[in-house]
């Protein structure tokens, strides 16, 4: 793993440099090589992340319940993750109002998401309480 960890900060900090130096005569070049870069770059990581987070899972499925929590604690992750990441690229082309409203589409999708949970929290407190 820190093998790729060396190679993603090389990667970008060479995508960095073509970056700084396509941004005065080509900006919308550098805005593609950045997001290229980028999605190559959590491809890579990715690939390595999703083993770890399969024998995490195995361990979870085995506890009652507890798999369907982890899968929505992913869920929201990955929600967070790619919002934050598409409202980078709206903010790189300057445009604030829709990285705000990618945002908040995020926020509500794990709102949505966590509703469940809470649910069963709720169902659970209830139980101990007696009701």
């Amino acid at each position: 793993m820190s093998a790729e960890v060396i190679r993603a900060a090389v990667v970008i900090i060479v995508t960095a440099v073509l970056v700084t130096a396509l941004r005065n005569r080509l900006g919308e070049y550098a805005i593609i090589l950045s997001v290229v870069a980028t999605v190559v770059i959590l491809i890579s990581i990715l690939e390595n992340l999703f083993g770890a987070i399969g024998s995490f899972n195995n361990l979870f499925l085995k506890i009652e319940n507890a798999g369907v929590y982890f899968a929505t604690a992913l869920k929201a992750l990955g929600i967070s993750y790619i919002t934050a990441f598409a409202a980078d690229i709206c903010r790189d082309f300057g445009l604030s109002a829709l990285a705000q409203t990618t945002e908040i589409v995020g926020k509500i999708a794990i709102f949505v998401l966590s509703i469940p949970l809470m649910t069963a929290v709720l169902e659970t407190a209830l139980k101990f309480v007696g009701q």
